[in-house]
């Protein structure tokens, strides 16, 4: 499995945001975090329609934390990003594989599929801040 460059920005972004534990504007995460401006923003956008980061508008605008980096793991950002963790295309849509129910590999590899997620779904930011 392969995270997009997007997912991958989103948690640095959200590492940041945790660590800095203030509100910071676009431009500033962009600048510190070396991610082109526009997708910056792309990548905010879909973060905070995900909760988990809020936006503040105007003059003294930027973003922050919408939950204690407790609270986030690296699984929420990745599907906010990439949808749901799939180690492959039948993992991700069963029903659209022809061999679904017949293939050997498939069931071994959903076992691998669920440790991945599951493990990520533990590691929180609170953790990455910590060094765990």
């Amino acid at each position: 499995m392969k995270i997009t460059r997007e997912a991958d920005y989103a948690l640095r972004i959200i590492a940041m945001l945790a660590d800095e534990n203030r509100q910071i504007e676009a431009k500033a995460i962009a600048e510190k975090n070396d991610i082109p401006y526009r997708f910056t923003l792309k990548i905010l956008r879909k973060i905070v329609q995900a909760g988990i980061i809020k936006s503040y508008r105007g003059v003294n605008g930027g973003y922050v934390l919408n939950k204690k980096p407790s609270e986030i793991t690296l699984k929420d950002v990745i599907e906010t990003i990439d949808g749901k963790i799939a180690i492959n295309k039948c993992m991700e849509n069963p029903e659209s594989c022809k061999n679904n129910g017949i293939c050997k590999v498939q069931h071994k590899l959903y076992k691998v599929q669920k440790v991945l997620a599951d493990e990520m779904s533990k590691i929180t930011f609170q953790d990455v801040l910590e060094g765990k």
